[in-house]
C-alpha cells in the first residue's frame, strides 16, 4: 500500500489499519514532492499550519534528499555522489543540467611541460609535471555557467629551444593548478653534455594544493639518456622515459638523448579537470 501523505489527527478520531499503514508505518520518514509541497502541507514556520517540531525526518523526491527539521529550519542530511564529470578539453559547467545538484568537489591537474631537444652528443632533462589542485564548493556558491579550462601540454623542445611550458587548468577561479615547467635545451653541443629537468607547475587556487613531479636531468656520459619527465600533482600519470611523450594526465615531456645528430622528442601530456556532483 502506497504512503498516504500527511495527516493531522483529530481528538476523538478513529484510527482505522489503513491509516496506521498508509499514514504512521510508512510515513515515518514523510516524504514529498518538493519542498514547497512539505510547506504547504507542514507550514514553513514553527507554530504556523501543521506546527513544526524538532526531529520531524523528510524526503524530496526532486531532490532525492533527506532532511531534519533542528527546531528552526530543515537541514539537508549528508551528500550522496550522483556523477562524475570528466573534462578532457575546456568548455562550460552548467549548474542548471543538475537540478539536484548540493556540492561539486573538484579536481584539476595543469598540462606538463616539454622535455628538451639536443644537439650533437648530448642529453637533456625532461620537463615538469603538472600542478594539482582539489576544492569542494557549494552549488550555491556557483554561478549559473563556470568556465573549465583544460591545459595543453607544453611543446617539445628542439636544438636551441626550450620545451613549451604547460597550460593552466581550473574551475572558474575557485580551484586551479599551473602546468609544468618545459626543460632547457642547446643546440649542436658536443662531447657528451648533459641537461637538467624542469620545475613541476603548482596548484594555485582550492583546499589542497601540490606541486607536479620535476623531470630528472638527462646525463649523456654516465646514464647515456635524456633524463625522465615529471609525474603530474595529486598521484595522476606516472614518470616519462626519455625520448616519450609525457604520460597522462599533466605528464612531463622525457628529455631527448642523442649521439649521432639533434632533434626533439618528449611533448608534455594535457591535462584534466574532474568533477564530481553530489546531491
Amino acid at each position: 500500500m502506497a504512503g498516504l501523505g500527511f495527516k493531522d489527527f483529530q481528538v476523538g478520531e478513529v484510527l482505522t489499519s489503513s491509516d496506521v499503514d498508509g499514514y504512521l508505518m510508512q510515513q515515518s520518514v514523510m516524504r514529498f514532492a518538493d519542498s514547497a509541497a512539505r510547506g504547504s502541507a507542514l507550514g514553513t514556520a514553527a507554530g504556523t499550519g501543521v506546527a513544526l517540531a524538532e526531529g520531524m525526518v523528510s524526503y524530496l523526491d526532486d531532490t532525492d534528499v533527506l532532511s531534519v527539521y533542528d527546531g528552526a529550519t530543515w537541514r539537508d542530511v549528508g551528500y550522496t555522489l550522483r556523477q562524475t564529470v570528466y573534462y578532457t578539453s575546456s568548455g562550460t559547467f552548467t549548474k542548471a543540467d543538475y537540478p539536484w545538484l548540493r556540492a561539486v568537489r573538484v579536481k584539476v591537474v595543469g598540462g606538463g611541460g616539454g622535455g628538451g631537444g639536443t644537439g650533437t652528443y648530448s642529453a637533456r632533462g625532461g620537463g615538469g609535471g603538472g600542478g594539482y589542485a582539489e576544492g569542494l564548493l557549494l552549488a550555491a556558491s556557483l554561478g549559473t555557467a563556470v568556465a573549465v579550462t583544460v591545459g595543453a601540454g607544453g611543446s617539445a623542445g628542439t636544438s636551441g629551444v626550450t620545451g613549451g611550458t604547460g597550460g593552466a587548468s581550473s574551475f572558474g577561479t575557485a580551484v586551479a593548478a599551473d602546468g609544468g615547467s618545459g626543460a632547457s635545451s642547446s643546440s649542436g653541443d658536443a662531447g657528451g653534455s648533459s641537461g637538467g629537468g624542469a620545475a613541476g607547475g603548482i596548484g594555485t587556487a582550492g583546499d589542497v594544493l601540490l606541486e607536479g613531479g620535476h623531470g630528472l636531468g638527462g646525463n649523456y656520459a654516465l646514464s647515456g639518456s635524456g633524463g625522465f619527465g615529471g609525474a603530474a600533482g595529486g598521484g595522476l600519470g606516472s614518470p616519462t622515459s626519455s625520448n616519450s611523450a609525457g604520460h597522462l594526465y599533466g605528464g612531463g615531456g622525457g628529455g631527448r638523448r642523442t649521439s649521432d645528430g639533434g632533434g626533439a622528442q618528449g611533448p608534455g601530456a594535457y591535462g584534466i579537470v574532474i568533477v564530481e556532483l553530489f546531491s
